[in-house]
């Protein structure tokens, strides 16, 4: 019996000094965090003012509202949002320090989370989460992945405009005395700040975030690839630093409050009726406080509120390590995004709008993916690049045309960022087999029938021939190992002209088709409206009933109400019932 006794407390022994080292080693993980963000906030000048150089178009790209479609101008725009949640996260950072005492914990760094504030919506495409999700509809029918908005930000800075380069050259020149050592590890750091911005996407229904001290550059870079690639991998990135974590939080205090007062402005709801006024009492705003803004039309006042009661809440339940909303006031702020949901995010797209954007979309990835292909880019680029002279030829040739845009864009393709969209492209397909295969062998294994989807006809036909394929197959002791083999053998036929099925595209085409992609994505609300135009995919009449103001239209009549968007709002009512 002793023997028992004192080899069950050799075992407590050892789990409590794993339990201890563990705890050092994330000590010292949060201090080297904290030691590369402040080297990082003696340069927030420089590497904010960067960075601002490539967000400028967010003047120009839409919230919830369709800018082209807005009829007033106090209408959120992407850059107001960006600021309105830059002094949000300031005013809560502030708050949390102040709360912190020396020898606990240090405090945020407002100056790398207002520089991640202001810029984490870069990556957006036009139209808002509209245009991200019909992007991403048409490449996963494709196969080449998918397009999330908190992705493409740091991929283009990073690949694209190889932004690194130029903070440091830019730092060099504003302190010239500043060492090597220390330059290189400032662009070691940067990371940081491109990760707040990958790992900012906050739909779903938290009320506290802890921050994965542990991750580094490579889970970051991984991360960001599989937002690319598989499916609904932007929700589960956990934030590497509490500074990401804070923007990410205030990401939704900032536009849920702001949602219903641009449907106000815009005319989805005439008044916050009695849904919205359950959920606001419990917040604080009075009866007598929505008459008066009712009376004056001006409903910013009850917005700032809601923030502030929000703002408040986050300050006393967090500490500089847990960034935490009350499990209340986290009900009713997303409670409040789900009334949004209903009266007023679901009515946004019209019939009109998807009847004509989507078909716009393919037709555009498939054009320029043509122009890849008939001017020999994808070879060029793998073989060290465009030549000058290559280069002014096409720029040339394509000089006023509705294509000239995308030439020059594809033109000044680097080797980083070519790189990086075929190894995109190239896990995408992995992926994309995958799950088709995965399908098919479900519904084999279950004997059901599989459901066909007009959205997805490409894809679709791939997974009928994989269920043909699996009849005729026991599936039931399939192996993991077969299954990785099946994959690879699929891959090898894709780039394989020659044994490539109809069904599949091979990976030059898939690599054009994710370089018009990617273009397209790179566009704001007037950008694309004007390539519709040049391109007579749109003649006049159309573009007038494109631009009609929401204020001028029957939305219950013509709003285009998505199955899948209705599901999103349901689940995140679940998850907020289950808190």
């Amino acid at each position: 019996m002793g023997k028992i006794y004192k080899e069950k407390g050799k075992k407590i022994q050892i789990k409590r000094m794993a339990t201890f080292a563990n705890d050092i080693k994330r000590a010292m993980e949060k201090l080297n965090k904290e030691r590369q963000l402040q080297e990082l906030e003696e340069y927030s000048s420089e590497i904010s003012s960067i960075i601002d150089d490539y967000n400028r178009k967010s003047t120009e790209e839409t919230m919830m509202v369709k800018g082209l479609r807005k009829s007033n101008q106090e209408t959120t725009n992407r850059k107001t949002h960006q600021q309105n949640l830059a002094n949000i996260a300031l005013r809560i950072a502030k708050g949390i320090n102040r709360k912190q005492t020396p020898k606990k914990e240090k405090g945020l760094n407002c100056k790398i989370i207002e520089i991640m504030a202001e810029n984490h919506d870069i990556g957006h495409t036009f139209l808002g989460h509209s245009g991200e999700w019909w992007l991403s509809n048409i490449k996963e029918d494709y196969g080449i992945g998918y397009y999330c908005h908190n992705a493409l930000g740091p991929r283009e800075l990073i690949y694209t405009d190889k932004i690194y380069d130029e903070i440091i050259d830019t730092i060099k020149r504003s302190h010239p005395n500043v060492g090597e050592k220390k330059l290189q590890r400032i662009k070691d750091s940067l990371w940081l700040i491109m990760e707040g911005i990958n790992s900012h996407n906050g739909e779903r229904s938290e009320s506290e975030y802890r921050a994965d001290i542990s991750k580094t550059e490579a889970d970051f870079l991984r991360e960001n690839l599989y937002c690319h690639t598989k499916k609904g991998f932007d929700r589960t990135v956990m934030p590497a630093t509490p500074e990401a974590s804070l923007m990410r939080l205030c990401d939704k205090i900032s536009y849920i409050p702001y949602d219903m007062v641009d449907g106000l402005r815009e005319g989805f709801i005439p008044e916050l009726n009695e849904e919205y006024r359950v959920v606001l009492r419990q917040l604080g705003i009075t009866d007598e406080e929505i008459e008066e803004c009712k009376l004056t039309n001006h409903y910013e006042k009850i917005a700032r509120k809601l923030q502030t009661v929000f703002i408040n809440d986050v300050i006393q339940n967090s500490t500089g390590s847990l960034i935490k909303m009350s499990d209340e006031t986290s009900k009713l702020l997303h409670e409040l995004r789900n009334i949004n949901n209903r009266q007023i995010v679901n009515f946004v797209v019209l019939k009109e709008d998807n009847e004509t954007y989507p078909p716009a979309l393919r037709k555009f990835m498939n054009q320029f993916g043509k122009i890849v292909l008939e001017e020999k880019l994808i070879s060029k680029l793998q073989n060290g690049g465009l030549l000058e002279e290559d280069r002014k030829n096409l720029i040339e040739k394509y000089k006023e045309t509705p294509y000239e845009g995308f030439v020059q864009y594809t033109c000044n393709t680097n080797q980083e960022d070519f790189a990086y969209t075929k190894k995109i492209v190239e896990e995408a397909t992995k992926q994309s087999i995958f799950d088709e295969q995965e399908k098919a062998r479900q519904v084999v294994q279950k004997k059901e029938p599989f459901i066909v989807s007009k959205d997805f006809k490409r894809r679709d036909e791939r997974i009928k021939s994989y269920i043909k394929y699996y009849q005729n197959r026991d599936i039931n002791n399939y192996s993991e190992e077969e299954k990785r083999q099946d994959v690879e053998t699929m891959m090898q036929n894709i780039q394989n002209p020659v044994k490539r099925s109809h069904l599949h595209l091979g990976m030059y085409k898939r690599i054009a088709l994710e370089m018009g992609a990617k273009y397209l994505a790179t566009l704001n609300d007037i950008e694309f409206m004007q390539l519709l135009l040049d391109t007579k995919t749109i003649d006049e009449k159309q573009y007038n009933s494109l631009t009609r103001k929401y204020r001028d239209i029957d939305l219950h009549d013509e709003a285009y109400i998505q199955e899948n968007w209705k599901n999103i709002a349901k689940e995140q009512e679940k998850a907020v019932e289950q808190k």
